[in-house]
């Protein structure tokens, strides 16, 4: 397994490091002792490989599947047109007004589709990033200026604590720099 400098960190486990002949060191991490560094190349190159297969009979199965093979049943599969009318329909069905006179409906969303990954940690390390950019440029009180004026428009809210943990989703941003606009600098969200 090839681990890059950005991963094998988060893995180790204390902090002994035994030095090997050749110059690779050895470390502890939670996939157990680790070699790493840079080895001498002869020049007669081997290789070694190693491979560890687990097959269930669930994994043959759905590689027979019609869905895997890329062929759809047209009675199964609702096209684009349909999952266009469902959403409508929705709207329709379930917009309302609350005491603000704002309008509020659910999201269509489509049945059987998996759940999104929370991308908590990427979110906040980009988090992070922006943030110490944004202090290096002196525009971190602009930044914050936007999403305020966001949460005075009810456009975002602050969530103090998520029940249903399956369900929270997190959206990392960046900041986007813009002179000839009325706001200077506003967020930009992925996805």
């Amino acid at each position: 397994m090839l681990l890059g400098a950005d991963i094998i960190g988060n893995l180790l486990i204390g902090d002994e490091v035994k030095h090997l002949k050749g110059g690779l060191v050895a470390v502890n991490t939670h996939l157990g002792w680790t070699v790493m560094g840079k080895m001498k190349m002869e020049k007669e190159r081997h290789s070694n490989v190693l491979l560890s297969l687990h097959v269930s009979d669930n994994c043959i199965q759905d590689l027979w599947s019609l869905d895997v093979l890329g062929i759809k049943d047209p009675f199964e599969k609702k096209t684009r047109i349909e999952l266009e009318e469902a959403a409508k329909d929705n709207f329709a069905r379930h917009v309302t007004r609350d005491a603000d006179g704002r309008y509020v409906v659910s999201l269509p969303w489509i049945q059987g589709h998996p759940f999104l990954s929370n991308c908590r940690n990427l979110a906040e390390r980009r988090l992070k990033n922006c943030v110490r950019s944004l202090e290096r440029s002196k525009n971190l009180g602009k930044y914050e200026a936007v999403f305020h004026s966001w949460q005075n428009e009810d456009i975002i809210e602050e969530v103090q604590n998520v029940a249903d943990k399956k369900n929270e989703h997190y959206l990392p941003h960046h900041p986007v720099y813009k002179d000839n606009s009325t706001t200077k600098i506003r967020p930009v969200f992925d996805g």
